[in-house]
């Protein structure tokens, strides 16, 4: 590839990027999906360099962002991750990667979301129920958001990999208790369940360590409760990254990573995703991203170490801090950490 072939490549890449005004739709938007923990960040890497590098994850961790880049994996890997977010709620995930050689890679993960226990309550519908508090208590119950994928990739060159992944989720948001017409009580129960589907290609045009990747999540039909109707939040990125260390020659020790990510969503405006990681003998990572348009987060920053016992078992531990975007860095707004065995 040529620099004019590539200058042009990049400059399209941003002009894609950056061609739209940043929240003038977010009304028009917001509200249209539902099952909203699917676009909080899984795994302290990604999280820790603003979300950014699609085209950068590999190894069982691209499950939860590029279905690709999990043909990256050289080993059999295993994941868990916790991500302590907002009101004590916590994200946690679990994932393991088995490499098949030349068949592919196979994945398989699990997603949940730990609200802990709150309190249940129903309308007063009589007289008695109502003369102490006009509510009646129910007890506690436990919110469930929960998703379990299956994974499957495959590199068919050295340039370009694809991979796909389907998606079981679930949600149960307790019950409604109403008075029937005869007077008794009806109980409706607020569960709901859907299959999506995940969709992502990783290429290597040619130029030094540069990579490009396009990826569709959150794919379904819409969802439906007792009445109203929604969609899951079907995302579209496009990304690209690159090593910067590789413009000079004989610097195998370093690596400074840059990615940049663009995103559309079914349910917000556009959204730009800016990322920096640098790696001393790939054993030490410093990372941070900014990610722009969000309501909730803004700078982030992370690190990371690597561990080999052997040629065939070692482990990864990364940790990653975000923080409000509106300049307060007095405490976290998601605190992200996450152990890789390799």
């Amino acid at each position: 590839m040529n620099k004019r072939n590539l200058f042009l490549m990049i400059f399209s890449f941003l002009l894609l990027s950056f061609n739209h005004n940043f929240g003038q739709d977010n009304f028009n938007k917001v509200g249209q999906s539902g099952m909203q923990y699917l676009k909080i960040g899984v795994g302290a890497e990604m999280v820790g360099r603003g979300e950014a590098g699609i085209s950068a994850v590999k190894g069982v961790q691209a499950m939860f962002w590029n279905p690709a880049g999990l043909a990256e994996m050289e080993n059999n890997e295993f994941i868990f991750s916790h991500n302590s977010w907002i009101a004590d709620i916590s994200l946690n995930a679990l994932g393991v990667g088995i490499n098949l050689n030349e068949l592919g890679v196979l994945g398989a993960n699990i997603l949940w979301m730990d609200y802990g226990e709150l309190h249940k309550t129903s309308v007063a519908q009589t007289i008695e129920e109502s003369a102490q508090y006009g509510y009646v208590d129910e007890g506690m119950f436990s919110p469930t958001d929960m998703a379990i994928g299956f994974t499957y990739s495959k590199k068919v060159s050295p340039q370009f990999s694809f991979g796909g992944q389907v998606r079981y989720l679930y949600e149960n948001y307790g019950s409604n208790v109403t008075l029937n017409t005869s007077g008794e009580k009806s109980v409706t129960e607020n569960t709901m369940s859907a299959f999506s589907f995940d969709f992502g290609t990783l290429y290597y045009p040619g130029y030094k360590s540069l990579a490009l990747s396009m990826t569709i999540q959150n794919f379904s039909t819409d969802l439906k409760y007792e009445q109203e109707s929604f969609s899951t939040p079907l995302t579209f990125k496009i990304g690209l990254s690159m090593n910067m260390f590789d413009l000079w020659e004989n610097n195998s020790k370093n690596a400074l990573l840059i990615a940049v990510d663009a995103i559309h969503l079914r349910d917000y405006s556009e959204r730009l995703n800016l990322g920096a990681e640098y790696s001393y003998l790939g054993l030490f990572n410093i990372r941070c991203g900014y990610r722009m348009n969000y309501d909730l987060g803004g700078f982030t920053a992370g690190a990371g170490i690597r561990y080999s016992i052997s040629n065939s078992i070692g482990f990864k531990l990364d940790f990653s801090y975000m923080v409000e975007n509106t300049g307060r860095f007095t405490s976290p707004l998601q605190l992200t950490a996450s152990l890789i065995m390799l």
